[in-house]
């Protein structure tokens, strides 16, 4: 045997070590993450369409920029009870969506995350037909649905170099959105629109989307409320418009 061959053959053992040894470590790899985070909550508060250019108003000092007078909301299909626009109706809404993870790392796949959601004095615009109770004053009850949604940035233990698995790897997934849908529902109160909910999990809208053990690391994106067009349908997406997104209000 040559000195060639002799060196060969250490130096493809070695190689081979070496790429065992980088895909072990690609399959333990691990990824900062938190001790817990749960519940996520956040307020909806309703959309608007934002200022661009120069404007036509100047905020006051020290948030001394450019302002579009009058505010225009994203969508002409559903508003919420308000004096300042109607004079009359009472501003009684009130809207939440609330993410909580449940389940005992360890046994039994158990792990979901339960999302729940709530949007009071949700009322009607004119050319609506998903459209129940009158109300004393602006328009009726909306009986339709709506569509929550966030987009969603997963960091997890639960990837694979193919589809066939086993799913081991640590990895970011491309960004993708989780819509789930909100229905309506008329209120006996003349002084208040309809009452639209969420109570599901994620399970439920996709099965099979919280592994347990995974350690997933979940990026919220802002959430946002999306009506159901003209005929209060979600699932006919045109002409469906944002109706609320996560906030605060300051009285």
């Amino acid at each position: 045997m040559t000195i060639r061959k002799k060196m060969a053959l250490p130096v493809a053992a070695a190689l081979m070590v070496l790429g065992m040894m980088v895909v072990a470590q690609s399959a333990t790899a691990t990824h900062p993450r938190p001790k817990g985070a749960t519940p996520f909550y956040a307020s909806t508060v309703v959309a608007y369409t934002a200022c661009t250019g120069a404007g036509n108003r100047v905020h006051a000092p020290p948030l001394a920029f450019p302002s579009c007078n009058p505010p225009v909301q994203t969508s002409p299909n559903l508003t919420v009870g308000t004096p300042d626009a109607n004079g009359v109706a009472a501003a009684n809404s009130v809207g939440f969506i609330k993410l909580k993870v449940v389940g005992v790392p360890g046994g039994v796949d158990d792990t979901d995350v339960l999302i729940t959601s709530s949007i009071s004095d949700v009322r009607c615009q004119a050319g609506v037909v998903t459209c129940g109770n009158a109300n004393a004053a602006d328009g009726p009850d909306y009986t339709g649905e709506l569509q929550a949604t966030a987009t969603i940035r997963i960091t997890d233990h639960n990837n694979a170099p193919t589809p066939a698995g086993p799913f081991t790897d640590t990895a970011t997934e491309t960004d993708l959105p989780f819509p789930v849908t909100a229905t309506c529902a008329n209120t006996a109160d003349t002084g208040a629109g309809g009452l639209c909910t969420i109570n599901t999990s994620a399970d439920v809208v996709v099965p099979g989307s919280v592994p347990e053990g995974k350690r997933g690391n979940i990026e919220v994106g802002q959430l946002q409320v999306f009506d159901g067009g003209t005929d209060g349908t979600v699932g006919t997406p045109t002409g469906n418009s944002l109706f609320e997104v996560q906030g605060i209000f300051i009285p």
